[in-house]
């Protein structure tokens, strides 16, 4: 199968996510916008259309269907950043991963999730991981196997805001893998494909589990890397009794976690190289004082809510 092309009709994709075919059916301007944002998915002349198919009936509506067309949800559509997203169509797949909004990397056998706040520098520490030879695994979203805890790609772009907006744009990028948008909170953003931002794992990747690091804006002079005994806030959220999709597996990810201060001028650069550092084959010679020191200057990330309810920045 040939990945990465559109097909010919023009009112449905085939995308493929984790070794499993979708179909998606919506408007071709849509179909246009899923070509940009999902690319190395896109499955061209399918010959397994999947057991499950997306179809946006309305702008701002969405169904999952079976094969034999029962209908399984029904979901208000906001926007691509929600979470979960409406593709793959994870409210659909009861349970079996664990999804957090994140900009993720991968080198040799680390795996990196870069988190925080709106205004966070995760896309710039993310671009100079690359530049140390790290691969995007996605620009928005971790994603993974709750069953294996194995990190899986989800080839969404980065959002890029501020400097560094202005100095990849200034640099150029390959025709067809940016995107500028205009959001109501944070002005313009640039969507840069992962593979032109660096280079991407390959859509079968199959990863370690994830080491989590909150960005936060520091006061001193010099990065910080430290362990931070937090839970991520990850969908689907637990209550304790059993998920809100109904799987009954009230498991929380076992991964962990640290807190990475910035300097005030930024120190994307020095985070990386302190990231690339740390995590080399030796082992982690991670810094575990003042574990629980706040995260200063960076709001917090939104708790997950369920499909449908969570409304991400808007650009």
């Amino acid at each position: 199968m040939e990945r990465g092309t559109a097909m010919a009709d023009a009112s449905h994709l085939f995308l493929e996510f984790f070794s499993e075919q979708f179909a998606v059916a919506a408007p071709t301007g849509q179909l246009a916008d899923l070509r940009f944002l999902f690319g190395p998915h896109v499955v061209a002349d399918s010959q397994s259309p999947g057991r499950l198919r997306v179809e946006f009936t309305t702008p701002d509506e969405y169904l999952v269907r079976r094969s034999d067309g029962t209908t399984l949800l029904r979901r208000t559509f906001r926007d691509w950043g929600n979470v979960p997203p409406p593709v793959p169509p994870f409210a659909a797949l009861r349970g079996r991963y664990r999804l957090l909004p994140a900009v993720v990397l991968a080198k040799g056998g680390a795996t990196v999730a870069l988190v925080g706040g709106p205004g966070g520098q995760q896309a710039g520490t993310g671009f100079a991981l690359a530049q140390l030879g790290w691969r995007f695994v996605s620009g928005r979203l971790l994603v993974v196997d709750r069953t294996t805890g194995q990190t899986l790609p989800y080839l969404a772009p980065l959002e890029l805001r501020g400097e560094i907006r202005e100095s990849v744009a200034a640099r150029g990028l390959p025709r067809g893998t940016a995107r500028a948008r205009r959001s109501t909170l944070s002005g313009e953003v640039l969507l840069v494909r992962p593979e032109a931002a660096g280079g991407a794992v390959p859509v079968g990747a199959r990863l370690a589990p994830p080491r989590v690091v909150r960005l936060c804006r520091g006061t001193g002079e010099a990065v910080r890397l430290v362990t931070w005994n937090r839970r991520a806030q990850t969908w689907p959220v637990v209550d304790g009794t059993e998920d809100v999709d109904g799987a009954g597996t009230p498991d929380e990810p076992d991964w962990d976690t640290y807190r990475l201060e910035l300097t005030p001028a930024g120190g994307v650069e020095e985070a990386a190289c302190l990231i690339d550092q740390q995590w080399a084959p030796e082992g982690d010679t991670i810094d575990t004082t003042e574990k629980e020191r706040a995260c200063p200057a960076v709001p917090d990330t939104d708790p997950a809510r369920p499909a449908g309810l969570t409304v991400s920045l808007p650009i």
